[in-house]
């Protein structure tokens, strides 16, 4: 036909109107490794901007804002790209270290939140834009102390498709239409030039038959020591703690009044841990530590989902040294065996 678009019509409109006119050229899809690019790029950004002197200074705390049909399409591979965000950022930091005698980040720990909106301010947020936000701390949606005059905090924000950066005082109302989702929000506490634990895979279970019995271990070497030490961060307060395992087992749960008599008691000031939310215990037998999770919220070890039990019949998992213990995405525990 004459009025198709491979016809005369056409031809005669691409001699007029270049094709690269007839249409913008197509945005980059919204992939892993793009988001995890601008991480990167965001925090290698910041050192520049915030180092002074012999120290080194950077943003540790990001926000992830992305349309509702990327986030739900991207969400289980957050905490992979949060993985490889930390073993890239130590990369980073180990890079510029011949410039700095010190690294001084002002936060205890890296914090991401992914969340997902349609709007940010006033701009729309289309399904291939990625906003990463930026800031040295305390950008925590619901907690954020402001750091500038009418509720506004500083922080290093990608301009849009361009590759500069922009030190502005966000207004806080700006995140009001932003689903910021509690599993999307991580916590991996600062280890600078060590990796962080990879994914254990496959956990399965500990069953009763088959188990290979080791020697029972010695008690440690002092009481105060503990059997195992747990340094727990909450996102929410952004405070540390530091819990002496010194129980045989032990009960992770919330803050609450009926809870202080219990000896055995790791009790969380936190709205985000569960009544209890989860137990660890030394299986003598074994040798070994082992968790289970009563919690319908999310806990995670090593970043792998353990599946909850019901109280009066708990599945165990081993609990591998040095291991790292996420509630909720809000508290994160760092497991140490002292036998």
């Amino acid at each position: 036909m004459a009025n198709q678009s491979g016809g005369w019509l056409g031809k005669l409109s691409s001699l007029i109107i270049p094709p690269s006119h007839h249409e913008a050229a197509a945005a980059p899809s919204v992939s892993n490794k793009r988001i995890l690019d601008e991480l990167v790029a965001s925090f290698e950004d910041s050192i520049g901007r915030e180092s002074v002197g012999s120290s080194m200074l950077f943003n540790a705390h990001f926000l992830i804002i992305l349309h509702p049909d990327t986030y739900e399409e991207r969400m289980n591979a957050f905490p992979v790209i949060v993985n490889e965000a930390v073993r890239a950022f130590n990369t980073v930091i180990e890079s510029h270290r011949s410039q700095y005698e010190q690294v001084s980040p002002v936060a205890s720990s890296w914090y991401f939140k992914f969340g997902s909106g349609r709007e940010f301010g006033g701009e729309p947020v289309n399904v291939t834009d990625i906003h990463v936000i930026g800031a040295l701390t305390g950008i925590l949606a619901g907690t954020a102390q402001p750091q500038a005059p009418a509720d506004k905090v500083n922080v290093t924000r990608r301009v849009k498709q361009t590759n500069r950066y922009e030190k502005v005082d966000v207004d806080l109302n700006a995140f009001q239409h932003i689903d910021f989702r509690e599993p999307g929000a991580f916590v991996v506490k600062f280890n600078f030039g060590t990796p962080p634990p990879p994914a254990s895979p496959g956990r399965a279970p500990v069953v009763g038959a088959g188990v290979t019995k080791a020697n029972p271990s010695s008690l440690p070497r002092s009481l105060n020591e503990g059997l195992a030490q747990l340094d727990y961060y909450i996102a929410e307060t952004s405070r540390e703690y530091t819990y002496a395992m010194r129980d045989r087992e032990i009960v992770i749960a919330r803050k609450e009044p009926e809870n202080q008599h219990f000896p055995n008691y790791l009790l969380v000031e936190s709205a985000y841990v569960s009544n209890p939310h989860a137990r660890i215990r030394f299986n003598e037998s074994t040798g070994s530590f082992q968790i289970t999770s009563f919690s319908r919220n999310e806990t995670r070890v090593n970043e792998q989902l353990i599946p909850k039990s019901e109280p009066a019949n708990p599945v165990w998992y081993e609990l591998p040294d040095k291991a790292q213990i996420l509630l909720n995405s809000m508290v994160t525990l760092n497991f140490q065996s002292n036998r």
